[in-house]
């Protein structure tokens, strides 16, 4: 049964791969540099920052920042999950040894560390403003579909990190009694001049 999900799994990316390489030149050059490990999470950490420092009053700008706070705890929750299904997945798949051999073959599969944080992020924001948390999971949806199209990732773990990406920062999104201690973080930041 593991070598049947295994063999799912390589298939579905060598499915992507051979689409990739059917594109245009240019559309190619510009999924690699959307794939990398630079654009994407740089403009999700400025947009966090972004986040921390907006809002015309002080009442919205405090909202931002609590929902930065809350993504931000979603987003360590979720990848840290993702890294624990990887390492699960890893320990029950270690004795297969025929796979070494199949074509596409990137090593075991894992849950994808960056698509669970970009969308718990995106989850997270989604509650306070629905546009900004709209956009982290347009942009980290580009990046993951991207990554998979270079063969980086396999489809269905981008699929996974997702899945507890959404879970994770929906239900940290809704925990209302998350409020007074991050007030008092804000509060802090306040004094120590960082908000």
């Amino acid at each position: 049964m593991v070598e049947g999900v295994l063999r799912y799994y390589v298939t579905a990316l060598c499915f992507v791969v051979a689409l990739y390489q059917d594109l245009p030149v240019l559309v190619q050059q510009v999924l690699t540099f959307v794939a990398g490990p630079y654009a994407v999470p740089t403009a999700l950490a400025m947009s966090l920052v972004v986040y921390w420092f907006g809002g015309k009053t002080m009442a919205d700008r405090a909202t931002g920042q609590r929902a930065v706070l809350r993504g931000l705890m979603a987003a360590c929750v979720a990848g840290g999950l993702a890294v624990s299904v990887g390492l699960a997945w890893q320990r029950w798949t270690s004795e297969l040894q025929v796979v070494e051999g199949w074509a596409c073959w990137r090593g075991l599969p894992s849950g994808c560390p960056a698509a669970a944080v970009g969308f718990a992020l995106g989850a997270t924001f989604w509650r306070w403003n629905w546009r900004q948390g709209l956009w982290i999971c347009a942009a980290t949806g580009m990046w993951i579909v991207a990554q998979a199209c270079c063969g980086v990732r396999y489809p269905l773990d981008a699929l996974v990190g997702t899945v507890l990406g959404v879970i994770v920062g929906w239900s940290l999104g809704s925990i209302s009694w998350l409020d007074r201690p991050l007030g008092v973080f804000i509060r802090l930041a306040r004094w120590l001049m960082l908000a």
